[in-house]
């Protein structure tokens, strides 16, 4: 470039301008920096603040297996994976992770059930090397928690504790630390960020799930069973209980690791500490969430609230007067967003408590007052003859119900249709072997019960190309809605 014949005033915006560039980068580096260090220290803080009153749980229990015991060995692996072929008993020991709190001036350990079920005896082993001696005091399988009460003659008085937080006030991506013993490497931090609150996953036993868990991806190991999952103001957010591993498809995964949502475990600790266990208030329906074809059916203008699948019999729910195809939108005037949250409002009531639910049923709305109870054994159906059709339209086979049926699928009614083959890659591929097809219709307003293959034929030959069928079906023991397209 020529500067002789550029004017003064372009060089000077030149210049100007290139030392404002200069220095915008040098102040953004050093911001940088200062946030690098600013979370690097958060991180030491939480974790030296946290640190001293995590546990490692040493756990001697019976078990019949076959193979060499391994002190080494998470009891989330065998909790989630079952254990090897039984042959002998003996006893082993295993390991998992725990934290100390204050609960009502005593000082308690909190861990997951799984890490201390069966156990014979329990030991807690400090950061500083001090062991303690422990027993369960309540533990609570639905959530995956245990309280454990110091026993022996050591005082705990000079044992810290955690400050318990608000899981909620935790933005989704901050920074978060797991503390635990993986592999028996005790007092272990790893770091990564809150990915998502709210999470459900499948519980190993395939009955139900667990609800409101904490999704992080700061590494957890076996070991990290029961161990706390904490924010950068050193507070405990969670209690890290599950890793998945693998897709479904056998594919290696990492970064989806999964945590107790300390608000839960709040909410159960006086029971656990009181009585041993958990009253939780009951219902007595099966619901699931709302898919946008269903909202369209059930006459709905959002895709809010759940869907009623059944209703057990004798229930608070069936006093009350509530069907399944009942969608709920509002309750005690809150409304239902999802199905996870409709259970959290309904599992840690009181039993005995009144509440009003707002439905839909029919496209209108109307308001059910229920009394809530306490869950009891649901009922079997009664079993039907045998007789089946092939509907090549659908690309499936149903049986009519009968002893030999429930028998082979290990069927939870004795009623509906069952679903004894199916093409996957046809219309009904959703469904699978072993379904009960209890009802079915173009809308919630014209369903008809399935019984004989007659009331199949009845609800299908009606049916043109493109139409969609509304289906309430039990798969196992859970109760669902789906739509079947042609």
């Amino acid at each position: 470039m020529n500067w002789k014949n550029k004017p003064l005033t372009a060089v000077l915006v030149l210049i100007i301008g290139t030392g404002i560039i200069a220095t915008g980068v040098i102040s953004a580096g050093g911001a940088e920096e200062n946030l690098v260090d600013s979370q690097q220290t958060a991180i030491t803080r939480a974790a030296e603040k946290v640190g001293p009153a995590v546990a490692r749980v040493e756990v001697t229990k019976s078990l019949s297996r076959s193979g060499p015991s391994s002190f080494f060995e998470d009891p989330f692996f065998r909790y989630f994976f079952g254990e090897p072929p039984q042959r002998e008993e003996r006893e082993v020991e295993s390991l998992g992770s725990g934290f100390v709190i204050s609960w009502q001036g005593k000082k308690y350990v909190l861990t997951n059930q799984h890490v201390v079920s069966g156990a014979k005896e329990i030991n807690l082993v400090f950061k500083n090397g001090e062991t303690y001696q422990a027993e369960v005091v309540g533990a609570d399988e639905m959530i995956d928690v245990a309280v454990l009460k110091f026993t022996g003659d050591r005082t705990t008085e000079d044992l810290p504790t955690v400050t318990l937080g608000d899981p909620e006030s935790t933005p989704i991506g901050s920074w978060v630390v797991a503390i635990g013993n993986p592999e028996g490497f005790e007092n272990t931090v790893t770091a990564g960020v809150l990915s998502a609150r709210n999470r459900s996953i499948p519980k190993p036993n395939s009955e139900g799930s667990y609800q409101n868990l904490l999704q992080t991806d700061a590494a957890i190991n076996p070991g990290n069973s029961g161990g706390p999952l904490v924010n950068m103001q050193g507070k405990v957010i969670g209690m890290n209980t599950a890793i998945i591993r693998r897709n479904q498809q056998g594919v290696p995964i990492t970064g989806l690791n999964f945590a107790v949502s300390i608000d839960s475990v709040e909410k159960v600790i006086s029971d656990l500490v009181r009585k041993g266990e958990v009253t939780r208030a009951w219902l007595g329906v099966w619901f699931q969430k709302l898919t946008p074809e269903m909202g369209e059916k059930f006459g709905l203008e959002n895709g809010n609230g759940v869907l009623i699948s059944e209703v057990i019999k004798d229930s608070p729910a069936d006093k009350a007067g509530l069907k399944a195809g009942d969608v709920i939108v509002r309750l005690n005037g809150t409304e239902i967003t999802g199905s996870n949250q409709f259970q959290q409002e309904i599992m840690y009531r009181e039993v005995g408590e009144k509440i009003e639910l707002t439905i839909i049923r029919n496209q209108m709305q109307k308001t059910i007052s229920v009394t809530l109870g306490e869950k009891t054994e649901e009922p079997k159906g009664t079993s039907m003859k045998e007789d089946s059709i092939t509907d090549d339209a659908f690309g499936l086979t149903l049986s009519e119900n009968s002893e030999k049926l429930q028998e082979n699928y290990d069927l939870a009614v004795g009623s509906g249709l069952v679903v004894t083959e199916v093409k996957p890659l046809g219309p009904a591929g959703e469904l699978q072997e072993g379904d009960i097809l209890l009802q079915a219709g173009l809308s919630n307003m014209e369903l008809y019960s399935l019984n004989t293959v007659e009331d199949w034929e009845k609800v299908t030959k009606p049916l043109e190309k493109k139409d969609t069928l509304l289906v309430r079906l039990l798969r196992g023991k859970g109760y669902r809605w789906i739509t079947l397209s042609l």
